[in-house]
């Protein structure tokens, strides 16, 4: 009898030493002292006392695969280190793709980590992340944020996450081939995009007007430059409209230009559409495409030649605006460590990290006022400073089954397929969805 008494006892500190680590703290205290600095003055969050109160805290991040190993974010994670030596942080890059599912596997088998990087509205309307009002409302400075960056965050009016960065979509073209042409200005509307990718394409010296993409939310761009949207809201009342005539319209002649035109290529079947258009334009192949601001940087540092002659300019469409873009940090449903978790975002988001990844990476602040920085002088940027102020959230992703019949009814109009036929299947599957998520 007593070895069974003994024997239960060891087996429950062993159970509890397993649920000591899977909560990611040991329990140990450090003595944690503010730094001898201001960290305000040098851009950074101010010191938490709470944070330097919590015992040894592993943290486990996953972040997107072209952020993690950045130097900013890097830079960023070392320093927090240095302020919090009780808070570990270990880091994990999924392809951005790849998170949404990865996220809801690891909530379904428990083992979360404590930090994803994603569209958090989209994890919270599914059940996949933590509310975090409690934390925005102690730290005080919502009202530094873009509203459109806290749109990415917010689902029923619950804030699940924080942005870590912004962006919507813009014109991007090749002002010499456009003057060699005879074209003055870029298009402003659908029509005349396909009137010009026309006339800029050329057989002789192997190139294509524009590279056109098979992303369904870059197209939701055009969507909304278009003047409309594929949901309609009523309050919390959500109802689909993918099928509008508007978007059928503008899927045709978006698509016509690869299938009918001949002035794109037809995009190909890789899930990340992002590459080819930059290879495409980079390389003399392709007079224009449409994508972010953070493709600037990359054309200037992947193919300076091109960058020589890149102009940028607003979507052309009959609206105006684009897609809300960028991302944001969640934490994800189960995790034991918020507020640690929610410290490190706000390092992320400091002024200091925040214009480092504007400036090294292409991606840019979710604060109001970090626009007034110099950088945001660059003439190439202003069409992504205007359109920023009426972009709109691609809040279909909140609808797993919804966003994938959306991409698919690109991609298989892309292929050959009529428009209205895939729209109006695509159009039911997102009834069926998002009345399954009532």
């Amino acid at each position: 009898m007593k070895k069974a008494v003994l024997y239960l006892f060891i087996t429950l500190l062993v159970l509890a030493g397993c649920q000591s680590n899977s909560e990611g703290s040991s329990g140990e205290k450090m003595n944690v002292e503010p730094p001898d600095r201001d960290l305000a003055a040098d851009g950074l969050p101010e010191f938490n006392e709470k944070v330097a109160d919590l015992p040894k805290t592993d943290l486990e991040i996953w972040l997107a695969a072209d952020y993690v190993n950045t130097a900013p974010i890097k830079d960023a994670i070392e320093e927090f280190k240095e302020v919090y030596p009780n808070i570990s942080i270990k880091t994990v890059g999924i392809e951005w793709g790849d998170m949404p599912n990865k996220i809801k596997l690891a909530v379904s088998s428990g083992a979360v980590p404590d930090m994803g990087h994603s569209h958090a509205f989209a994890m919270g309307a599914q059940g996949l992340a933590e509310p975090v009002d409690d934390l925005w409302e102690d730290w005080g400075e919502e009202d530094k944020f873009l509203p459109g960056g806290i749109e990415d965050v917010v689902w029923k009016d619950v804030k699940y996450g924080m942005p870590i960065d912004v962006n919507t979509t813009i014109y991007l073209y090749n002002k010499k081939v456009f003057e060699e042409n005879g074209i003055t200005e870029p298009p402003k509307t659908l029509d005349e995009l396909v009137e010009v990718s026309k006339k800029v394409t050329s057989k002789e010296d192997g190139r294509y007007g524009i590279v056109t993409s098979a992303s369904g939310w870059s197209f939701f761009g055009n969507v909304v430059a278009a003047g409309t949207n594929n949901l309609k809201f009523d309050g919390d009342n959500i109802t689909a409209n993918l099928n509008d005539p508007t978007i059928v319209e503008t899927m045709e002649k978006f698509t016509g230009l690869a299938t009918k035109d001949k002035a794109s290529p037809v995009p190909p079947p890789q899930q990340r559409q992002t590459d080819h258009p930059v290879a495409m334009f980079g390389s003399g192949r392709a007079a224009s495409f449409i994508s972010g601001p953070w493709d600037i940087a990359r054309i200037k540092n992947e193919f300076p030649q091109a960058y020589e002659d890149l102009a940028t300019a607003p979507l052309p469409g009959g609206g105006e605006g684009s897609v809300l873009g960028g991302g944001s940090l969640f934490i994800p449903k189960g995790s034991e460590n918020k507020v640690a978790s929610f410290e490190l975002m706000k390092w992320f988001v400091s002024d200091k990290y925040a214009m480092r990844l504007a400036k090294e990476e292409g991606r840019h602040p979710v604060k109001a006022h970090l626009y007034e920085d110099e950088f945001y002088d660059d003439p190439l940027l202003k069409p992504y400073v205007d359109t920023l102020q009426s972009a709109i959230p691609y809040k279909l992703e909140a609808f797993p089954e919804a966003n994938d019949a959306w991409g698919k009814a690109l991609r298989a109009v892309f292929d050959g397929a009529d428009p209205k036929k895939q729209l109006d299947k695509a159009q039911e599957i997102a009834e069926q969805a998002i009345e399954k998520s009532n």
